[in-house]
């Protein structure tokens, strides 16, 4: 019987039963998001201390 791995969201934990997770590399490593927070990722990535290595090297996207 193959064991379904439990993925779950960098930011909040949800697992992929719960909400969709986008699939990212950084690093070196596979790292996933929801699609919730995604826009964290992109536009907060200061929110992700501690959770991703070396986020003082992202610049948030700024909003035009």
């Amino acid at each position: 019987m193959t064991e379904h791995q439990v993925h779950t969201c960098i930011h909040c934990g949800r697992d992929d039963e719960h909400v969709p997770l986008v699939i990212f590399y950084y690093k070196g490593g596979e790292h996933r998001i929801c699609t919730e927070h995604l826009p964290v990722l992109i536009h907060k990535p200061h929110e992700l201390t501690g959770k991703l290595p070396d986020l003082d090297k992202l610049h948030p996207i700024e909003d035009d």
